[in-house]
Formats: C-alpha cells, sequence, structure tokens
C-alpha cells in the first residue's frame, strides 16, 4: 500500500513540473533579447578638445591665510618652511588656527605669520607626485613667547613640524 502511495505522488510530482516546463516554452518571452541590445549610447555631437598646449595654473590656497590675529596682540612670531625639490601639497595653520591647504605648491616654499600663541602650530607637506624617493624637509621656527623653538624633520614621503 506504502508503494502505491509512493508512487501515485512521484507520478503526481513528475506530471506537475512536465506541465509547469511546458506552460513556459508555450509562453515564451514576448519581448526582446535584453543581452542582444546595444549597452551603450553614443554621443554624435562629441568633439574632442585642441590640441593646445597645456598650461598649468598656480594652485590657490582653500581660502586666504591670515598672517596677523584679527583681534588682541600677536606677539609669536612663526616661520614655516619647506624644502625639496619639485612640488608638494601643503597643510598649515594660519594666525587665526585656521587650517590652510595649498596643492601643488613648487619648492622651496616659506612663510611668515604673527599669533597669539603657540598652540596650533604646524606644516604638513607631501609629495605631489608620489616620488616618495626624494627628501622632503619642514622646519617650524617660533620666537618671540620665551625660549625661541625650533622644530625640523625630514620624510621621503611626507614630513610634518610642529614645535612641542
Amino acid at each position: 500500500m506504502v508503494g502505491i502511495v509512493v508512487a501515485v505522488f512521484v507520478v503526481l510530482v513528475l506530471t506537475m513540473c512536465g506541465c509547469l516546463c511546458a506552460s513556459g516554452l508555450w509562453l515564451g518571452e514576448t519581448g526582446p533579447d535584453p543581452v542582444a541590445e546595444e549597452p551603450w549610447v553614443t554621443d554624435d555631437d562629441w568633439t574632442p578638445p585642441s590640441a593646445g598646449p597645456l598650461t598649468p595654473e598656480r594652485p590657490t590656497p582653500t581660502k586666504q591665510p591670515i598672517t596677523r590675529p584679527t583681534s588682541g596682540p600677536a606677539p609669536v612670531t612663526v616661520v614655516y618652511e619647506v624644502t625639496g625639490e619639485g612640488t608638494a601639497d601643503l597643510a598649515y595653520f594660519d594666525a587665526e588656527s585656521d587650517l590652510i591647504h595649498v596643492d601643488a605648491q613648487k619648492l622651496p616654499w616659506r612663510t611668515t605669520i604673527r599669533t597669539n600663541g603657540k598652540s596650533r602650530i604646524l606644516v604638513e607637506a607631501r609629495w605631489a607626485d608620489d616620488e616618495g624617493g626624494k627628501p622632503l624637509d619642514c622646519t617650524v621656527t617660533v620666537t618671540g613667547a620665551g625660549k625661541p623653538a625650533v622644530d625640523r624633520a625630514r620624510g621621503y614621503a611626507a614630513t610634518s613640524c610642529a614645535p612641542a
């Protein structure tokens, strides 16, 4: 008896699968084959750029650096210097403790600010052309608040200076 029930069940399952497969072939897809279509759009109005010489623009900082604080005395003088051969991306704090970014600055580079204190004094430099084999030097000199402080560092991919 169990064998008959199993056999009937198997026949019903196979019949059901056969009907579903046959109906799929019968109905088929009515739309075009999406793989056969071109997946890109062409722009016939495009013209190549002119072949004139490329002239690099002088990089501009993210904002104009402030070299003297807008309020209060400025007893501290800070001199930032970055030396090497080539161009570097720089970041440094100005007199208002705003972080200034300068991209692709030709080296050597030097700037002087007057500020209220020594809390946010830092210069960082990283090669703009990813040539880590050349030395990249930075120096920060702080005068006017006690004993002068100088911090020097050398790096090959990047460097940073901040007096203690």
